[in-house]
This record gives C-alpha cells, structure tokens and sequence, in this order.
C-alpha cells in the first residue's frame, strides 16, 4: 500500500506541478499583453499631443487667414469708393465743360 500511496502522491504532486505551470503561462500572457497596452496607451497619448499641436496650429493659421482676408474686403472696399468718386468727379467735369444741358 505504502507504494500505491506513494504513487498516488506523486501524481497528485505532478498534476499540481502541471496547473502552476500552466498557471505561470498565463499570468505571463497576462502580463505581456498589459506591457503591450500600456505601450499604446503611451504611443497614443503622443499621437494626441501631436494632433492637439497641429490643430492649434491650423487654428492660429486661420485666424490669420480670417485677418487677411477682412483685410483685403477692406481694402477692395475702400478701392471701389474711390472708384465711384473718381468716376463721379469726371462725370460732373465733362456736364460741366458741355454747358448746361437745354431744359
């Protein structure tokens, strides 16, 4: 019986041997995958401050584009206006040398 016992306790020893094994694996799976995660975590966390970066730069971009461009309505404004006085005055110049006009 002594043997049998003995026996028994190995495999009873070997299966336990074999579920920590088995559970080593998996706790180092585990572990790679979360090193792995915590990896892109970090990659997107710089991907982030990266795109936060370019858009305050396509933002400051357009705003300076938005300035430009008000200058430049401004600026066509101001050239119509003196166009039409330019083509007011000489409108009145060439009445004036023609004469009265006959009512």
């Amino acid at each position: 019986m002594a043997g049998s016992d003995l026996q028994s306790a190995f495999e009873r020893l070997d299966r336990a041997i074999t579920a920590v094994e088995a559970d080593t694996g998996h706790r180092r799976a585990l572990l790679e995958e979360r090193e792995k995660l915590y990896a892109e975590v970090a990659r997107l966390s710089t991907d982030r401050a990266q795109l936060a970066q370019l858009l305050d730069h396509a933002r400051a971009e357009t705003r300076a584009m938005e300035a430009a461009n008000q200058a430049v309505s401004q600026r066509l404004l101001d050239v119509m206006e003196n166009i039409r006085t330019v083509l007011a005055g000489d409108l009145n110049a060439s009445q004036s040398a023609a004469g009265p006009s006959p009512s």
